[in-house]
């Protein structure tokens, strides 16, 4: 798949990532305040990323147990997906083939997005979160990395 060069194209680092309760209106951090991720769009249409919380606990040894392979999973986000840029409405539309969920491959996720200079702005429309296991709107901020 070939897109035409778009500004998104590029690496990005997480400047803040949170979600709304959809009912509550409580805003949450599930990945904690300051979460550490990197995320790259390529101009031929794929994009990688991986999120970890703010703080983790290492495993003890070079195998994580079970309990610590659980605390590890429910600590991070990674994908690697194709997407495509739906310019007129300013939207980011990903076909999940590889991701740290499985539900997720073979699924259409449709995100909106700002761009402004080497700010870019992320955000899904309500969803069960994968992180909180409530309806939320999540919202991420990256800047661009040069």
């Amino acid at each position: 798949m070939k897109i035409n060069t778009h500004p998104i194209v590029g690496t990005w680092n997480l400047q803040s990532f949170s979600e709304l309760d959809v009912d509550t209106k409580a805003v949450s951090y599930p990945m904690g305040e300051k979460p550490k991720a990197t995320v790259i769009y390529t101009a031929d249409g794929y994009v990688a990323t991986i999120f970890t919380a703010a703080v983790r606990v290492s495993p003890a040894g070079p195998r994580p147990t079970d309990s610590e392979a659980i605390q590890l999973f429910r600590t991070m986000v990674a994908f690697a997906v194709r997407y495509e840029v739906n310019h007129k409405e300013r939207m980011l539309i990903y076909y999940p083939e590889i991701s740290w969920n499985e539900a997720w491959n073979g699924t259409k996720q449709i995100r909106c997005f700002e761009l402004s200079a080497d700010l870019l702005t992320i955000s899904s429309a309500p969803a069960t979160s994968t992180l909180v296991n409530a309806e939320t709107i999540m919202t991420m901020t990256w800047n661009r990395m040069t």
